[in-house]
Formats: C-alpha cells, structure tokens, sequence
C-alpha cells in the first residue's frame, strides 16, 4: 500500500488529510484496544501543509509539531514523517506559545506581555522623578519670593531713612557754638521745655507726651466755640462736657494739629490721633472726636497740689550746620515733707533738632545723662 498521507491519532480519533488527495489512498488505522497503547498526543498543535510531489510520482505531507508529549508503547504505530519548520523566537526569552485562540486568531504570546511590560516601566520610573522634583522646584519658588518681599521691604526702609535724614546743608566737622539769646535758641527751647507740673504728669518721653506738645504749639487763634456733641463722658477721667453758661467747650481742627506735629517732629514721622490728656489731672483735656475730625475740649474742676520744685537752666547751644543740640540742666528739689520721686531725675537732657528739607528744624530725639 503506498502510503501517501499520514494520519495521526490524538485522543484516539482520527484527523483527516488536508490538501489534495487524489492520489492518495488512505491508510487505514487501528483502533485501540484494551490493554495495549496507541502513541498519544497530548497538547500538541499539529499542521499538515498540502502534498508536494516529489520526483517518483508520490506525494509527501510536510507536519509541523511544535511541542509533543507521549506515552510510549509496545504496539507498534503510525509514524508520520515530520520536517520541521523554524520557528521564530523571541530575543526577550526562549519560550513560546503558538497555541490558537477559540475565535482562529493567534494568542498573546509570553513575550508580547514581557515586552508590553517593559515598555510601560520608563512611564513609571519617569512619573516617580517628576513627584520628587515638584517640591523642590515649590520651595525654590516661595524662596525667591520671599528674597523679593524682603529686598522690598528693606529698600523701603533704606528710602525712608534717606529721606528722613536727608538735609539741604552739610554738617560741619567742627561745631559751633550759638548765641543762647538768639531767636533760633529760644524758639527751639521753647517748644520743648515743660514745667514741673507736666513733668510730674508725664515723666516719659513717649507719643503721648509728643502730641501734648504738639498740641502746645497750637495759638489761641485756632482754637474756637464749639459743642458737646458725639463727646464721650466715660472716655477721660476727671473731664466731663457739658454745655452751661459757665462752661462753653473750645475745639481745633485735627488737620490743624497735624501740621504743628509736622513742623516739630518732621513731615515723615507718623501720626496717632488720640485724647490729649496727661496722667496728671486737668493738663491737656482734648477729646479725638474721629467723626467731627476735631479735637473738644472737656471740663475738669481742679488741679492736684504737688510738692516738688523744679529747677532748669539752658546752659548750652551748639551748631555742626545742619544739626543743633541744646543742652539743659535740670534740678529737682522737695517743697514739703517726702521725698522727691524716683522717677524725675536730676542731670542733663539733650534735645538734638535737624534741618529737614522744609528748612524746619525738627526734634530728633530727647536724652538724658547722669549728674552723677
């Protein structure tokens, strides 16, 4: 019989021979029986390509078999002539899987999920640089912003400074010496010396005690009849303001009294608006009336005795061109029983003016030094 096809068994059934069969007489196969075993196939995936005619007229079925497992047996079988066809391997590994999928496409292979695997890993490991990049790139921002906001703010402050100091006449390197009656001294002196009653009230040299003297620059001529209205009873001990016919409030504008702090202290040092009023009874007595912007006066009955004398002598005027220093010798001395209070001290005082760009010699600063 001329064997001219080749049928192979899996599972014990037979599988026919594709391609053209003319020629070709099948070969009939023994079934199995009990207690003997057929070669078996199991798992293997088996293609039988169509016959090619060789040169003495027979034809052979070229059967490719990828993967094969099998039970040996001592009955003989049908060996079908197999020529290998190459297969084409991975370079990512050396398994592969050439099964068929239910629907006659091919499977996903190994390697198609290796190397879909490894193609997404950069997306990962570039994603995890990006997440720890990001806050160093915002703490370098908010640091920069913060060099901006404090090179701002400290030019700022440079500019003011400059502008506060700045002078239209240059200081000279020797100082002179200035006549303690001339009109400059007393004018000067007189805006800053107090008495004894207003040193007992207010011994510091703070901002209240500023707006008091402030306040003192101001002339009778600025002052007017007014009322008491929006005027707080509670807001300013020992004063009350009630109109009567013995009592009419006098009132000056807080723009009025703005421009004598200017001229004292200068046109860049801040104001603060507030009662004028000294610790001490009955000294001062204006109420900051915000929304009538002006300044009324309250009704006190009386001052309180004190019993402390105070003895001051200008004794000292000096001049470097822009700057005079005036220098004051201060004594004070119990008039009664007790002793004086600790904190008026007897020694010198300094009251440094500048020439602002105005040309208004403006208070700088109040010191003090020691008799002792």
């Amino acid at each position: 019989m001329n064997n001219n096809g080749v049928n192979n068994i899996s599972n014990g059934k037979n599988i026919g021979v594709s391609g053209n069969t003319s020629n070709t007489t099948a070969v009939p196969t023994t079934q199995p029986t009990l207690g003997t075993t057929n070669q078996m196939s199991y798992g293997a995936n088996v293609r039988i390509a169509p016959p090619v005619m060789n040169g003495q007229g027979s034809t052979t079925t070229n059967t490719s078999v990828n993967a094969t497992s099998t039970v040996s047996s001592p009955t003989p079988s049908v060996t079908a002539t197999v020529i290998s066809t190459p297969q084409t391997q991975s370079t990512q590994t050396s398994q592969t899987n050439n099964s068929t999928a239910p629907n006659g496409n091919a499977a996903p292979t190994i390697n198609t999920v290796i190397e879909s695997e490894s193609k997404e890993a950069p997306n990962v490991q570039f994603i995890t640089k990006k997440s720890k990049v990001t806050p160093v790139l915002f703490i370098i921002v908010l640091i920069l912003i913060g060099y901006i906001l404090y090179s701002s703010l400290n030019n700022k402050s440079l500019v003011q400074n400059l502008t506060y100091n700045c002078t239209p006449i240059r200081s000279a390197s020797d100082e002179k010496k200035l006549d303690l009656d001339s009109t400059i001294v007393k004018d000067l002196y007189s805006k800053v010396y107090t008495n004894v009653r207003e040193d007992v009230a207010q011994p510091e040299w703070n901002d209240t005690m500023k707006l008091y003297l402030a306040y003192r620059q101001l002339t009778d001529s600025k002052k007017y009849d007014s009322n008491c209205n929006l005027f707080n009873q509670q807001a300013m001990n020992s004063y009350t303001c009630v109109v009567s016919t013995s009592f009419v409030p006098k009132a000056f504008k807080q723009s009025d009294l703005e421009l004598e702090w200017k001229k004292l202290f200068g046109e860049k040092t801040p104001i603060t608006f507030s009662n004028i009023k000294l610790d001490y009874d009955c000294i001062g007595g204006y109420q900051y009336i915000a929304d009538r912007e002006e300044y009324v006066q309250g009704y006190c009955e009386s001052n309180k005795a004190i019993s402390v004398k105070a003895t001051k002598k200008l004794v000292e005027a000096t001049s470097n061109g822009n700057t005079i220093i005036l220098k004051e010798e201060v004594n004070y001395s119990q008039t009664g029983n007790g002793d004086v209070p600790e904190y008026l001290k007897n020694g010198t005082y300094y009251y440094t003016f500048r020439l602002d760009m105005n040309y208004n010699y403006v208070l700088v600063s109040k010191t003090y030094q020691s008799k002792y």
